[in-house]
This record gives C-alpha cells, sequence and structure tokens, in this order.
C-alpha cells in the first residue's frame, strides 16, 4: 500500500517544481531558519541593550566594500629548478640509506664507550646464559670482574633480582640428533623422559551391539 500512495503523492509533490525552486532562488533575502526559545530570547535582549549596534550591522559598510573590490590575489608557481644553498648552520643528513635493524631493538653503545659501573643489554644476556650453564664457577664475583661492575651491586641487583628471576630462551634438541652442547640458548641437558614401553591400551568398542540396535 506504501508504493501505491507513493506513487500517487509523487506527482502531485513535483508539480510546477522548477517554478517553485525560481521563486525561492530569486527572492532578495532568504528566510532564515527558525531559532531556538532560548537564542530567541538572547537575540531580543541584545536588540534591546544594544539598538545603536544592531542597527549597524544590518547597515552595508560601502568603505570595507570598496577595498574587498580592490583586492586581488595572484598565485604564482615558485621556481623549482632554482638550487637553495645548503644552510651551514642546519645541515642536511649526508647518509639518506635507511636506518638497520639492531639485534635488540636498539642500537648497542660502543664497548670504548660504556661508563665504568656500567653495562649493555647484550652483556646482560650474555652474563644470564652463562650463569644458567654454569652457576657456581661463574658467579657474582666473576661477572664483576669480567664487566668492571662493582661487587656488591652485582650481588644485591643482578644476582637477587636478574638471575635469580630472568632466563633465556632454552632450546632442546632431540638426543639422537644432538652432537654439541647449546652455548647461548641455555642448558642443553635433557629434561624430558621419553617412555618407549608399550602401555596398556583400552580395547577397541563393540560395535555389534549399536549395529543390532
Amino acid at each position: 500500500m506504501g508504493k501505491v500512495f507513493s506513487s500517487i503523492k509523487n506527482p502531485f509533490k513535483n508539480f510546477n517544481l522548477e517554478s517553485r525552486a525560481h521563486k525561492v532562488i530569486s527572492q532578495p533575502k532568504p528566510i532564515p531558519a527558525p531559532r531556538h526559545k532560548r537564542d530567541q530570547e538572547t537575540y531580543e535582549q541584545m536588540i534591546q541593550e544594544y539598538p545603536k549596534a544592531f542597527e549597524e550591522s544590518l547597515k552595508k559598510n560601502e568603505k570595507l566594500d570598496k577595498h574587498l573590490k580592490n583586492v586581488f590575489v595572484v598565485s604564482q608557481d615558485p621556481n623549482v629548478n632554482i638550487k637553495q644553498e645548503p644552510n651551514p648552520n642546519r645541515p642536511l643528513p649526508a647518509d639518506r640509506s635507511p636506518v638497520p635493524s639492531f639485534i635488540y631493538g636498539i642500537k648497542e653503545p660502543d664497548p670504548e664507550k660504556i661508563p665504568t659501573g656500567k653495562t649493555t643489554l647484550g652483556n646482560v644476556l650474555e652474563f644470564i646464559s652463562r650463569h644458567q650453564e654454569d652457576p657456581i664457577n661463574y658467579n657474582a664475583q666473576k661477572i664483576a670482574e669480567q664487566y668492571v661492575l662493582d661487587e656488591a651491586t652485582v650481588v644485591i641487583i643482578i644476582v637477587g633480582n636478574i638471575l635469580k628471576y630472568f632466563r633465556v630462551f632454552e632450546m632442546y634438541l632431540p638426543q639422537e640428533t644432538r652432537s654439541a652442547k647449546a652455548k647461548f640458548a641455555g642448558p642443553s641437558l635433557p629434561r624430558i623422559h621419553v617412555i618407549k614401553n608399550i602401555r596398556k591400551q583400552l580395547p577397541p568398542p563393540d560395535l555389534s551391539k549399536n549395529q543390532n540396535d
């Protein structure tokens, strides 16, 4: 039914549409949309309190209109062939090759530039791995001597926190193909015991009962 009513309504709705549109367009000033009640009250209050300013706002300023008619904007494309001289105070980078990806996500400083008492992320992972392999011989004193660290700091921070709560990934290989111990990957002692004896298995289900049913 809705389609029937719309087919009857559309001819009356579009009747003399072009002339009505021209009539609205040819009006000297369009009819503004109705204001909100609160906005209308503010508008009337402004007219009562500042009548002169309101009347001036409705008048056309001939002086400003004349100035606007004398304003011209000319756009010109810049000459791209002109080579600008580089600023010595703000030199551009000479090497524009892409930045390489670092192994730890950040650039490691040079070993010679590492201050005394500090270490890098690569060194931390190295002594964590070596401590996992041999915790007795590679102790806090050995770490402090190798990386020039304070032994008290190594005992409190590194041994008490880092070596206690952090581990590197461990890699386990099948015993038949393993020929050497893993170095950086962690201890290579097998922790998985493979059971080769055949255990008792459940009997297969009796399908004859299901077929008889």
